[in-house]
């Protein structure tokens, strides 16, 4: 009698390397749309209310119609510089509202949208500033703002499809940056402005809790001392308080150091591996630094351009850089870890540490002038920038712990699938020779 051996399925063909997607592929997955651009729109919306309504405080009814001043005679006083203002304030926002409805709209459709919903925004500003005596409604700033609309859209609408579909910075955008990284890009190119308006120590952001802390009447402070009525007494004891030159140097080194390595931490997060790390978050420092010196030299005194790059700033900015330097090189969810103890540790110190009496300048000094708008602006956001970062930083350990919780299972499925096919192979195999 003849023994067959049973049929064996022939090896599985060796693992093909992986191959890189041709140029080509590359350009079909491009998204048409610009989800940073919409992301833009919305912040730049919020912007513009607050600087129109700003400082949101002595609302009352004078009886007036909120639409009176569509009729209303020209102002009296109208100075060129009101009226450049109103119109460039707009070109940004006309400019967005044209790349974030690209694709569906485009061209002449998406200027005349542009201009509508400048126009738009503009009355209803407008039209809240009857309720508040410190602004004043005027038909000329809904003209000017409308056109300053229709100028950004304009100027933006035969380039979309450049700039959104396969322009430079798409492609950088692309290849530099996650693809749900919008939110961050956006507030790595705000945390330059974030440096503007004066602070006691370099880049110390996130002083909006003392702000409130020190305001006693405070609505903040008002419902805290509803549960905590010690509170202002242990805030009057915080140990914290030193009074040489020496120690006030090493504190600013401390904040300063924590806020640049978070902030690099943070961007580093919304980065792709194959992205110059280094070279963006150099070019970033230098822009904050030189867009900090010309603010300086434009609102103070002579002499006061670089007063603010203490020997505590320098010295933390030499450091940290260095520590940066070596920090990018870790994996992501380490990065993600120490970039959130950078920027917890940032608004704690800002917080807790009393007024440096060895501060450059003090705001009441800041020539406030024509941008007191703009000036309080910078100093919210300042005070919110490193909210923002530490929350986006924790979504991302969120994301990353997802990701990781679903590879595990997929392998265990795969695991698990495997052996039930080579289970499957040996009993369709039957019994080897010699075997019953």
């Amino acid at each position: 009698m003849t023994l067959v051996a049973p049929p064996t399925s022939p090896p599985p063909p060796p693992p093909q390397p992986p191959q890189q997607p041709r140029q080509t592929e590359l350009d079909g997955w491009l998204p048409r749309h610009s989800p940073l651009a919409r992301v833009g729109l919305i912040c730049f919306t919020l912007l513009v209310a607050y600087a129109s309504l700003y400082p949101f405080t002595g609302w009352v009814n004078n009886g007036i119609s909120p639409l009176a001043f569509l009729t209303a005679p020209k102002p009296r006083y109208i100075t060129e510089f009101d009226l450049m203002t109103n119109v460039l304030g707009y070109c940004p926002f006309g400019a967005l509202v044209v790349l974030a409805l690209h694709p569906r709209i485009s061209g002449a459709r998406a200027t005349l949208i542009a201009l509508v919903a400048g126009a738009l925004l503009s009355a209803v500003m407008e039209a809240l500033q009857t309720w508040l005596p410190s602004r004043i409604s005027s038909n000329i700033d809904l003209i000017t703002n409308a056109l300053g609309a229709l100028l950004g859209a304009a100027m933006v609408a035969p380039f979309t499809s450049a700039l959104v579909d396969r322009g430079t910075l798409t492609r950088l955008r692309m290849a530099w940056f996650e693809p749900h990284a919008s939110f961050a890009i956006l507030l790595v190119l705000l945390w330059p402005f974030a440096q503007i308006f004066p602070q006691e120590h370099l880049f110390g952001m996130g002083g909006i809790v003392r702000e409130w802390m020190t305001d006693p009447d405070s609505w903040p402070m008002e419902i805290l001392q509803s549960y905590f009525p010690a509170l202002l007494d242990w805030q009057n004891n915080v140990g914290l308080r030193p009074d040489d030159m020496q120690a006030q140097l090493m504190l600013e080194t401390m904040v300063t150091a924590c806020s640049w390595i978070g902030t690099g931490l943070f961007a580093s997060l919304a980065m792709r591996r194959t992205a110059p790390m280094l070279r963006i978050l150099a070019g970033l420092l230098a822009f904050a630094l030189l867009l900090k010196a010309t603010v300086a030299e434009l609102q103070f005194a002579d002499d006061n351009t670089f007063n603010w790059l203490s020997e505590g700033g320098r010295f933390a900015l030499t450091t940290s850089s260095l520590v940066l330097v070596l920090l990018l090189r870790l994996p992501r969810w380490l990065r993600a870890l120490l970039a959130i103890v950078a920027l917890a540790g940032l608004v704690v110190l800002t917080n807790v540490l009393p007024p440096n009496p060895y501060a450059w300048i003090s705001e009441q000094g800041w020539r406030m002038g024509r941008f007191v708008h703009f000036n309080s602006l910078a100093q919210w956001l300042g005070w919110l920038w490193p909210f923002a970062a530490f929350f986006y930083v924790l979504w991302r350990v969120e994301q990353m712990s997802m990701r990781r919780r679903l590879q595990r299972l997929a392998r265990r499925r795969a695991t698990a699938r495997a052996v039930a096919a080579a289970t499957d192979r040996q009993a369709d195999a039957g019994p080897g020779p010699g075997q019953p």
